[in-house]
């Protein structure tokens, strides 16, 4: 089978489309500025900087074990056949643990662009989850490229550690406004 780069312009359009979808729907879509709090936290603040740090965690096994996977890290020898399956279960989880936050993020809090840093995390929050859909989708073609996989992933990893940056990052430095 030859790999045709061609047959990632489906995974990267609908990945394009979800993220302009969420940012559009972020800032025309009313905040209800309604904060929840979860059991055990003081503030969204907390919960939120929380579960994306145990996305960021999920990521970056997620990575290192797709190193491992590829034969870009560890011995030698191939990687055990149950990798192959705990990487796809880590970013499943990862997306499962990030969803509560998305969701305060859009429905609370809309799309904004108060400063810098804030309008650079809504950006990247839409992106993110862009990329997560464009890696799924590119997951499931055949005939793609080798190179496509570990590529959009890195990506993905790099976009969500900016995201994380601009948010759990800040309030964990007690610098958030």
């Amino acid at each position: 089978m030859t790999a045709r780069p061609a047959v990632l312009a489906a995974p990267l359009a609908a990945g394009a489309a979800t993220a302009l979808a969420l940012g559009v729907y972020a800032a025309v879509h009313e905040p209800t500025g309604r904060d929840f709090v979860l059991t055990g936290f003081d503030s969204a603040a907390s919960w939120k900087s929380a579960l994306a740090s145990i996305t960021m965690v999920l990521f970056v096994m997620q990575i290192s074990l797709g190193l491992r996977i590829t034969g870009r890290v560890g011995p030698r020898r191939p990687a055990p056949p149950w990798a192959t399956d705990l990487h796809r279960l880590l970013g499943t989880i990862a997306f499962g643990v990030s969803l509560p936050v998305v969701f305060h993020c859009i429905w609370t809090l809309g799309y904004q662009t108060t400063d810098g840093r804030v309008s650079v995390h809504s950006l990247l929050g839409c992106v993110a989850y862009g990329l997560y859909v464009a890696k799924i989708l590119a997951v499931r073609t055949d005939d793609r490229p080798v190179w496509a996989l570990p590529l959009m992933g890195s990506f993905l990893g790099f976009v969500m550690l900016g995201v994380w940056w601009t948010s759990a990052l800040v309030h964990y430095a007690g610098t958030s406004t």
